[in-house]
């Protein structure tokens, strides 16, 4: 008949030892459950129904080809989708910098011209003041809705080495070096679209390039990395551009 542990013994007991105590509670975290909606994920699946289908299909239902076909195809245009708007943006961080400075220069100019206009008084003044007024309105659409997904030409060249570039009182003819300057062939089409509204400069804005310039037909470095063409300027830095 064992021995009855006395009341000391039990006390004692419970004073174990931190590092077993823990290892004894220590519970395993569950595993992330696979995301089935992940790019990778739908990649791997449209991999394996093209690698089946690329096999004899001769014990394949017919009805069970037919959805593992629609299912490839819905796969194809998730993965086409996506890496478009991963090429978007790209492209929109791109040019960022380029465009925002000059519509900001493009908005300064307008500014100049409306105020001329306000204060003006001979005809062929004010008549040549609008057509100077609708190019710099022109030049701040061009900024805005120049298409995302082609590079960017830019409206103004650099100065040259020495040169200030600024507007300031004491440049009188700031406003008319930057209307002067000859204008992308892209700026014409902008011009056009603006008097069909604001959804066709969308819709210009959001167009697919032409020759499949899109993330589907893009160029790739060896890294893997997006190269992307150069801009006029042969800017081929990264930036970081905001939608309108």
């Amino acid at each position: 008949m064992g021995t009855k542990r006395s009341r000391a013994d039990v006390q004692n007991n419970d004073h174990v030892h931190p590092d077993r105590k823990k290892a004894r509670t220590h519970k395993h975290k569950p595993k992330k459950p696979i995301d089935i909606d992940s790019l990778s994920a739908i990649k791997k699946r449209a991999r394996a129904i093209e690698r089946l289908l690329s096999r004899d299909t001769s014990n394949i239902p017919a009805n069970k080809q037919n959805e593992l076909e629609r299912e490839l195809a819905a796969h194809k245009q998730r993965i086409e989708d996506a890496e478009n708007k991963k090429f978007r943006s790209h492209m929109i961080g791109k040019y960022h910098m380029v465009r925002f400075f000059e519509r900001k220069k493009a908005i300064r100019v307008a500014k100049k011209i409306e105020k001329k206009l306000a204060q003006a008084t001979d005809p062929d003044e004010i008549s040549q003041l609008k057509i100077d007024l609708h190019k710099a309105q022109v030049d701040i659409d061009y900024c805005i809705y120049y298409p995302f997904l082609e590079p960017y030409q830019s409206l103004y060249a650099k100065p040259a080495a020495g040169e200030k570039d600024d507007e300031t009182e004491e440049t009188k003819d700031a406003a008319a070096k930057y209307l002067n300057v000859e204008r992308p062939p892209m700026w014409a089409l902008i011009e056009k679209t603006r008097e069909e509204g604001k959804e066709a400069l969308l819709a210009l804005q959001n167009r697919q390039p032409e020759g499949d310039e899109s993330a589907s037909g893009k160029k790739k470095s060896k890294s893997g990395k997006v190269k992307g063409k150069r801009d006029a300027n042969g800017d081929d830095s990264d930036g970081g551009f905001f939608e309108e």
